[in-house]
């Protein structure tokens, strides 16, 4: 027997969608075109994907520990990729790693860990 019915698991689902999607940050999602990049900046070996809606929670820089920046929830059909970088207004992430989050069983998002490329 399960502990929630099919019909609330979807409510909860809905609601993280509506969570993700009323931050209302819009990331473009550049991914690495397999060409080698000896010189030059790192958007010259990067295409542009697809765009889409993230929550973002940037972490506290003395909490770092040389590991992430931001962590980031997406929606679970995003099409995400680990490499893919982040580009949110004139700042880019690259994504280090994406794990599936679950409630009862049932996946509502992804979870990103990001770390912000500087310079170029």
């Amino acid at each position: 027997m399960s502990l929630m019915s099919e019909n609330e698991l979807e409510a909860c689902c809905q609601d993280v969608r509506d969570l993700i999607m009323a931050s209302g940050i819009s990331a473009e999602v550049l991914r690495p075109s397999g060409q080698e990049r000896l010189y030059g900046t790192d958007d010259e070996g990067f295409t542009h994907v697809f765009e889409m809606i993230i929550e973002l929670k940037e972490e506290p820089k003395e909490e770092l520990s040389g590991k992430i920046d931001a962590t980031a929830s997406v929606l679970p059909d995003s099409g995400i990729q680990v490499e893919d970088v982040l580009r949110i207004g004139t700042r880019r992430f690259r994504v280090q790693t994406v794990e599936p989050a679950y409630f009862f069983g049932t996946r509502t998002h992804l979870t990103l860990k990001l770390v912000e490329i500087h310079g170029s």
